[in-house]
């Protein structure tokens, strides 16, 4: 069963900021190309041209942004049913590609100008013209950077990645144009090859992060998908998930198990708000896939265990509870937390010995709980005035979860009361005689736990057992949440 909320796709971009974004940035780049090839063409210094030919790969990826994110920002259709988001990841690809061959350029220079050799000349005024393009970097990369993170682009993170090489890239162009006007040739040389390294540096970054999602890397968390899943009710076991796309625009498909009674509509509003919470909770999920299968032989939790003992250990000695926690702790302990409701006419301290009376039995039963914490509340004892078998859709869902059991369970009579939203089961069955009191016990616990499963309002479940042979004859009285 496949159920899938509408396609939400490049809602969440602000496309036109990330435009305006690229053409500022590119105005800068040009600018600062023109002044460090301008004074490494008079100078002759070889890392000023190399540091000018970056910025120049910088405006070129200026444009093959605003081209990535111009067919990027489509809106999805017929042919690109799950959008054009990838454009902008194959464009900070690109991107990448040319920080390649502008390492591979000012590399090839490095090595002619150690086999041939030369000395590039400095003037004061180049010094000069190179700090003026310092802060005009720093601008850059702070706006770049900042979009980027904001927009949650490929093309601006990607040109920030090697836009913020320039800035350190500057830096030591100024240093090695100091060791020039010192006498230190060499220092040239090195600061160019160190310009080389920076620049491999930022594009197997670009063209690692850009190829991971190109490849289907996963896009979401499967913990964090699982976590939301498992917390709408209904939901018994989340699995096979899967995730894959872009930073901005993931796609989640995964399999959730449901009680196997549960009906076609129900097990559509659970896939529903399944895929509801996930879009709402993790907004770069922009379409979740939610494959619905039954819970056929699912074991049971530690959770439906616990919480079925400590019904029956309470109303055994007359007691109720509410709220109920249970933590797992470092050594995979338990630790339960409850509010347990004593006799509102007994003093504090017969309600303290109930409490640790309680609480040593659930200790007993349950070697694995470490603590039991209670919250005392007064039971009330105000007589209720319920509304009984209000609902006929409940009744007919009982008997069909019954139907199940037809081989050995016969229905006597159904009743439910409700009241303030929740509602209570009593029932009446008659079950063959020579069954032993475990055989009875297994079965009627199976089938309390799946009323709760069903039932998310259900407050309470009581189980009258008759031998069906004995008209009349000695009953077995089963309260499932008393005795069992």
């Amino acid at each position: 069963m496949h159920m899938m909320t509408a396609v939400k796709l490049n809602q969440s971009k602000d496309y036109p900021a990330i435009k305006r974004t690229l053409w500022l940035v590119l105005l800068a780049n040009i600018a600062i190309t023109i002044v460090k090839i301008s004074v490494g063409i008079i100078t002759g210094a070889l890392s000023v041209v190399a540091d000018g030919f970056h910025s120049l790969v910088d405006s070129s990826s200026n444009l093959i942004g605003l081209a990535a994110i111009r067919l990027a920002s489509r809106p999805a259709d017929e042919t690109h049913p799950y959008g054009y988001n990838r454009y902008e990841t194959l464009g900070a690809l690109a991107i990448g590609g040319l920080l390649l061959a502008a390492a591979w350029e000012i590399g090839s220079s490095v090595v002619d100008r150690i086999i041939n050799g030369g000395s590039p000349e400095l003037s004061l005024t180049s010094l000069i013209l190179m700090l003026l393009t310092l802060p005009v970097n720093i601008l850059i990369v702070f706006l770049e950077t900042k979009a980027g993170k904001k927009y949650q682009s490929d093309i601006l993170l990607a040109d920030a990645v090697h836009t913020k090489t320039d800035l350190f890239v500057t830096t030591s162009v100024v240093i090695s144009l100091v060791g020039i006007w010192l006498g230190w040739a060499w220092l040239d040389i090195v600061t160019a090859s160190g310009v080389v390294i920076l620049i491999l540096k930022a594009s197997f970054s670009i063209l690692k992060n850009s190829a991971s999602w190109l490849t289907d890397i996963e896009a979401v968390d499967p913990e964090e998908v699982d976590k939301i899943a498992l917390s709408v009710s209904g939901v018994l076991y989340v699995h096979h998930i899967r995730s894959r796309g872009t930073p901005d625009a993931a796609f989640v498909d995964l399999h959730v198990k449901v009680a196997p009674e549960m009906s076609t509509s129900q097990a559509h509003a659970i896939a529903s708000e399944v895929e509801r919470q996930l879009i709402e909770k993790i907004p770069r999920i922009k379409d979740a896939l939610v494959h619905i299968e039954p819970a056929l032989q699912e074991p049971i939790s530690p959770w439906d265990k616990i919480s079925v003992e400590l019904t029956q250990i309470a109303e055994s000695m007359g007691l109720g509870y509410h709220d109920l926690h249970i933590h797992v702790d470092s050594q995979s302990n338990f630790i339960v937390e409850l509010h347990l409701e004593i006799p509102r006419d007994i003093t504090l301290r017969k309600a303290h010995d109930l409490a640790d009376e309680f609480e040593r039995r659930v200790k007993k039963r349950w070697l694995r709980i470490t603590n039991v914490i209670t919250h005392l509340e007064p039971l009330s004892k105000t007589l209720l005035t319920p509304e009984i078998n209000k609902d006929p859709e409940t009744r007919i869902q009982i008997e069909k979860l019954l139907s199940e059991y037809s081989n050995d369970v016969k229905i006597i009579e159904i009743t439910t009361n409700h009241l303030n939203g929740h509602f209570s089961i009593i029932l009446r069955l008659g079950m063959d005689p020579e069954l032993s009191l475990q055989d009875v016990h297994n079965r009627i616990e199976e089938i309390e736990r799946r009323f709760y499963r069903q039932f998310s309002s259900l407050r309470r479940v009581i189980i009258h057992v008759e031998p069906i042979n004995y008209g009349g004859g000695a009953q077995v009285d089963v309260d499932s949440k008393q005795h069992f």
